[in-house]
């Protein structure tokens, strides 16, 4: 039996699909980690009430959790279009 690596089994399609919603979640993730340095800076008050109370951990959390469906949906946005829509 033939050993076929994984990435060239798959299409071009998939390739790009996976391309894609890497760029876009690597993207994101930086505009979060900046957007929580600028919000640790303005709002030096709030940013201490949300780390004592541990509101910080859940609003990144979800927040992380928010651009990976955003680049998930864009893969598979990316991956259909290229694929003809054909799953």
């Amino acid at each position: 039996m033939e050993f076929i690596p994984m990435a060239l089994a798959m299409s071009d399609g998939a390739k790009f699909g996976i391309g894609v919603g890497v760029i876009v979640f690597i993207l994101l993730f930086i505009k979060l980690i900046i957007g929580f340095i600028k919000f640790c800076f303005r709002h030096p008050i709030l940013f201490i009430l949300l780390l004592v109370f541990g509101g910080l951990g859940v609003v990144f959390n979800v927040l992380l959790a928010g651009i990976l469906i955003i680049a998930v949906i864009a893969g598979f946005g990316i991956m259909s279009l290229f694929n003809g829509f054909d799953l």
